[in-house]
């Protein structure tokens, strides 16, 4: 009887340490992926000019006079990029910043980086697309007649 009760405790203990083991390996790769490779996708919204593209819209809020828990905030227009991590570390790490701008932008030939503008047929609650002013929109067309003209 004590046998098969010290088989049992044995494979209960060999069971309970490849599991800690295999859990222990898993927190190291996924360690290794995320802090120190850099190896995930960085999402933020950038400068958009809805004159020359189809942008996101955030409408800011505006408080009362006498509200003093509210936080005014300005309207702006957006769009997304979706970057690698690593490349912005790589960009970030060096003194002279070389092919790093103000703000986050893909670079020439870059690999895993992307713009996500504005489509009203994609929209998710709260989100707009900015709309053009009507004097760009006039300027716009103007010079697509004045181009047509030209060939």
């Amino acid at each position: 009887m004590e046998t098969t009760t010290n088989k049992s405790l044995w494979a209960n203990r060999i069971f309970y340490a490849i599991f800690i083991l295999l859990i222990i390996i898993s927190v190291g790769v996924t360690f290794w992926r995320i802090v120190i490779q850099k190896d995930y996708q960085i999402e933020a919204e950038v400068s958009c000019d809805p004159a020359l593209e189809s942008c996101f819209h955030y409408e800011g809020v505006t408080c009362n006079e006498g509200d003093t828990e509210c936080v005014s905030e300005e309207s702006y227009d957006y769009k997304m990029i979706s970057k690698k991590a690593a490349n912005i570390y790589a960009c970030e790490k060096t003194e002279e910043k070389i092919d790093c701008g103000e703000e986050l932008s893909c670079l020439e030939g870059e690999l895993n980086c992307s713009y996500t503008l504005c489509d009203p047929t994609t929209l998710s609650d709260g989100e707009s697309c900015a709309t053009k002013p009507a004097e760009e929109i006039e300027l716009i067309q103007e010079e697509a007649t004045t181009t047509e003209v030209k060939i």
